[in-house]
């Protein structure tokens, strides 16, 4: 989500702990401020939004140079590296030695019987190493398809990931058997107090997740019918990045009044107060949409492309929209008006007829039921006291 200054895989990693915390593990969580995001924010005053209580450590001598964060929240004591501006994995060079040092007292001192985690890159693997030879069971978080290295799972307590597609997925390609669970989603942040539905929403216009098909549909929607509002939520993809894809194809998006821009925002439920649908036409293949489930919470309902696990994610709801195979992030102009058509018959039939959306609207939270938490959490806990226990 874009509120989160964190990755997808650090969301989904923050929940479970969570999760686990309120469930009765004792969960101690070491990581960064690096974000994803192209606009940096102050992960200070993030911090201050969601209600932590922060010491912040300056930073010391020797190795020590960059402020440490501590604080707890939702049951879970953090331990965060403040490493300014750095990319979500940029922070390494410079300050990989300072994480290095944390992580190795973390294992001393909380000695802890199981490390969740995610990362491949060399830094990530010797710290796995380090955790294993001290005993220490090793769950693997696995959110994409680009861990194919051969032996990178041998040692691992488990694997998790959010779908059956990306199970398949590596099942099919090296022969890891892995064990997919839903997306777990903090309520609290993500269920909007009171809805009114008014527009049709998509966030992080990026080239994966469909910016090309995204300025396509902007253009139609302003030409053929400006009295429907769409809402472009900012994230890792930019405002300016839609803007420059539509002048790409030869039309400028800044003329249509109905379509508007938002910065990333405090709590996903802002996201989905004024949302009648969410549009998701990712183009790579997604193991998980995280915005699927928080959609059909607040019962709105999504329309998603065929990529990857996303249509596994609506639990039988929203609606699933083929895009041609050939339409690919690397796309440098926008789509033909003929692949965003179907698109604009379902956003119309949304617009225009209550009793349908009311309909979809009501099939988004009954599929939502999978996502609650008295549901999933029972199912998280059982997977991490059988990899305690085998």
């Amino acid at each position: 989500m874009p509120q989160d200054p964190a990755s997808g895989a650090a969301r989904s990693v923050r929940t479970i702990c969570e999760l686990l915390a309120r469930s009765g593990f004792t969960v101690h969580a070491l990581g960064t401020t690096a974000t994803e995001r192209e606009s940096k924010s102050d992960p200070v005053e993030y911090l201050k939004q969601i209600g932590a209580s922060m010491k912040v450590e300056p930073g010391r001598s020797g190795v020590h140079v960059r402020p440490e964060l501590r604080f707890h929240h939702r049951g879970v004591s953090y331990h965060l590296l403040h490493v300014g501006s750095r990319q979500l994995y940029g922070w390494q060079t410079l300050h990989g030695r300072q994480f290095d040092i944390l992580f190795d007292q973390a294992l001393h001192d909380f000695k802890p019987d199981l490390l969740f985690t995610y990362g491949g890159l060399p830094a990530d693997i010797k710290r796995h190493q380090r955790a294993r030879r001290q005993g220490v069971r090793i769950v693997f978080a696995l959110r994409n398809d680009r861990y194919l290295t051969p032996g990178f799972f041998d040692e691992m307590a488990g694997v998790l990931t959010p779908s059956q597609f990306l199970t398949d997925f590596y099942r099919q390609a090296i022969g890891l058997e892995s064990t997919p669970l839903p997306l777990p989603i903090e309520i609290d942040d993500v269920v909007a107090e009171e809805r009114e539905p008014i527009f049709f929403t998509m966030i992080n216009p990026s080239p994966e997740k469909g910016l090309m098909v995204v300025a396509r549909l902007a253009e139609e929607l302003g030409r053929r019918r400006p009295d429907i509002p769409m809402l472009i939520v900012e994230s890792r993809g930019s405002a300016g990045r839609l803007i420059q894809a539509g002048l790409a194809g030869g039309f400028d998006l800044g003329r249509h009044e109905n379509l508007m821009t938002s910065p990333p925002v405090p709590q996903p439920k802002d996201i989905y107060m004024p949302a009648r649908a969410l549009l998701v036409p990712s183009l790579w293949q997604e193991a998980a949409g995280r915005v699927v489930p928080e959609a059909l919470l607040n019962g709105v309902p999504p329309i998603v492309s065929d990529r990857g696990g996303l249509g596994e994610c609506l639990n039988g709801a929203g609606f699933i929209v083929p895009v041609p195979a050939d339409v690919t992030p690397q796309a440098n102009c926008p789509v033909s008006a003929g692949v965003v058509e179907p698109w604009l018959e379902l956003i119309f039939r949304l617009e225009d007829d209550p009793e349908f959306y009311r309909q979809e609207s009501e099939r988004a939270l009954q599929a939502s039921k999978m996502y609650s938490p008295e549901i999933l959490s029972p199912r998280y806990v059982d997977y991490f006291l059988d990899v305690l226990t085998r």
